[in-house]
């Protein structure tokens, strides 16, 4: 049982899809469960298709390599009433064992951790479109006049920056997009950190990391943590063979 006042081991395991194979797709489909396949016959894009069973296939094998008595295929999910996915009490033990995955365009990830609320996000530069229309309804004002300092050709990746933090603090809260998104803000100036603003009523601690697996892609946790150390972070990056490598976030929140 993970100490109260300890600093929490995160998982994070990405995987790219773009090149996954029918045989990858068959071994990954075979763990998933009843409701997971129900789901994914909803699904219509290919691509889609494929990310879907790449992630919950991806979130069952880190589940299992937290709780190695587990096995993959046999790890089950309830739904809160936002829809956000958790594990029945029988599974997730005490402290419970927190999950979130995310996928997009060929880039799945999930996050595992017992105990702290967490969130992950995973985005593609492609799905930011024409950033001078997303500033106002995503930024707040000193985030604007941030993206807008750069020079053109930098716009859209520190938009796509600042847009998969924002989606990865809301996962974590549970909360879906309810809130204003210009109310959230992250201060990314200083090099290789991250400094936010936060608007909620009970104030809490959040670690925040920012991996960029490729130049178009990003991924940002979000991890609700007591303590003053930070998270110990496992991150890596998974191939079709199993072979993993280690992830190295390019910001993270300042150690106080």
């Amino acid at each position: 049982m993970q100490s109260g006042d300890a600093s929490p081991l995160v998982r994070v395991r990405c995987t790219l899809t773009l090149d996954t194979n029918e045989a990858v797709e068959a071994r990954d489909l075979a763990l998933l469960d009843g409701v997971e396949r129900e789901r994914l016959r909803r699904i219509r894009a290919a691509g889609d298709r494929r990310d879907y069973v790449a992630a919950h296939a991806l979130l069952r094998r880190t589940l299992t390599a937290a709780v190695p008595a587990t096995a993959p295929e046999e790890w089950r999910f309830e739904r809160t009433d936002r829809g956000k996915p958790y594990l029945p009490a029988a599974l997730a033990g005490d402290p419970p064992l927190c999950f979130s995955l995310s996928h997009t365009g060929g880039v799945v990830v999930c996050a595992v951790s017992r105990g702290p609320e967490l969130g992950v996000d995973a985005e593609r530069a492609w799905r930011t479109g024409d950033v001078r229309l997303l500033l106002p309804d995503v930024c707040s004002v000193a985030e604007q006049a941030h993206v807008t300092a750069a020079p053109p050709s930098a716009r859209a990746a520190r938009f796509l920056d600042l847009w998969t933090l924002k989606e990865a603090y809301l996962k974590a809260r549970g909360t879906g997009i309810t809130a204003a998104l210009p109310e959230i803000s992250f201060d990314l100036r200083a090099p290789g950190a991250i400094t936010a603003s936060l608007p909620e009523r009970t104030p809490r601690d959040w670690w925040l990391a920012l991996i960029r697996p490729s130049e178009d892609s990003r991924i940002a946790l979000a991890v609700a943590t007591a303590t003053t150390a930070p998270p110990l972070l496992d991150a890596a990056m998974v191939a079709a063979d199993g072979r993993s490598t280690r992830l190295v976030p390019v910001r993270r929140s300042r150690e106080r």
